[in-house]
């Protein structure tokens, strides 16, 4: 890569270091277009070990990222969404959130007016959508008539308090 080229790289952050965290942490590694400087979480030690996994920082709070960053992944409980994704965009940073976006359309809403005051972009991930077997069926089954849905993945409530 050349130097013009690195320095166009996004600056991205990871809150919440969880397996979607980690995900997005990877994948952000991986990157050419990303440079991953930062994670955080509430849990210091899970923070630090996926910053030394993928070489990078762990931030000791949000406010840490403030024009360290450009735009970062929110990847903490879905019912601390809003909280989260409202906090980054008040400090500049875009803010990419997990789904589902919010716990109620409360916290939606409460996402949706921090993006237009702060004028941050506020995106909604829906990555499978972009997976090779969701794709291959959608040229066979274009009328579905139910879906039926497992989460395989524990959940994590843990109390979350951004500093």
């Amino acid at each position: 890569m050349t130097a013009a080229a690195a320095s166009k790289r996004m600056r991205v952050a990871v809150a919440g270091c969880g397996e979607f965290g980690r995900n997005h942490a990877r994948v952000y590694r991986e990157m050419e277009s990303a440079e991953l400087v930062g994670v955080f979480d509430t849990d210091t030690t899970r923070a630090a070990a996926i910053a030394q996994e993928f070489g990078t920082q762990a931030f000791a709070s949000l406010h840490q990222m403030q024009d360290q960053v450009d735009a970062a992944s929110v990847a903490v409980p879905t019912v601390s969404h809003a909280e989260v994704g409202c906090a980054l965009m008040a400090l500049g940073i875009d803010a990419l959130v997990e789904k589902p976006m919010a716990k109620d359309l409360a916290d939606a809403d409460a996402l949706l007016a921090a993006a237009k005051q702060y004028a941050r972009i506020l995106q909604v991930g829906h990555v499978e959508r972009f997976n090779p077997a969701v794709l291959a069926v959608e040229a066979i089954i274009n009328r579905p008539l139910f879906f039926e849905v497992h989460r395989l993945a524990s959940s994590r409530r843990a109390a979350w308090t951004w500093t």
